[in-house]
């Protein structure tokens, strides 16, 4: 057994991998999803959660209900058919995953408008700002002008 070679589920996809799951339920053992309860429906999605983890389904309908009926269709139809897209490639999700971090980190250095020195300042004055609430809070005395940065030309 290869573990998540079709990928893996959880208890949260029991309504993603629904149509799959109810197959699995009439087909293999031969129980109708409609007349269990809730807890008998958790616990058989438990059973097949582990199949499908493990790859141990009898039938690959059973991975993806969707793609076999199109694939069977074009059986049906004299088509050849199209390549099995089920698989899992680690490797290429990380570097899929690296690249989209890497892009992402590139971009956010170059949004941003402050050079460093002023986003140092805007820090500073932020600070400042931090401990007039404090001291105010305390009833101590403060200059009104303080934690307030102008330009020089800000009011003529």
């Amino acid at each position: 057994t290869t573990w998540g070679k079709y990928g893996t589920i959880t208890e949260a996809d029991i309504f993603t991998k629904e149509q799959e799951f109810h197959a699995w339920l009439l087909e293999e053992k031969m129980v109708n999803p409609e007349t269990l309860s809730k807890a008998q429906l958790k616990k058989h999605f438990s059973s097949y959660m582990e199949d499908y983890n493990t790859a141990t389904l009898p039938h690959e309908k059973y991975y993806a209900l969707e793609s076999f009926e199109q694939r069977m269709a074009a059986v049906r139809a004299g088509e050849t058919l199209p390549p099995d897209d089920f698989g899992y490639d680690a490797k290429a999700d990380m570097d899929a995953h690296k690249a989209r971090t890497t892009r992402k980190s590139r971009a956010d250095e170059s949004e941003t408008y402050l050079s460093k020195d002023q986003l140092m300042e805007l820090r500073k004055v932020q600070n400042e700002r931090a401990q007039v609430g404090k001291m105010k809070l305390l009833g101590l005395d403060v200059k009104q002008n303080f934690g307030v940065r102008m330009d020089g030309n800000a009011f003529e």
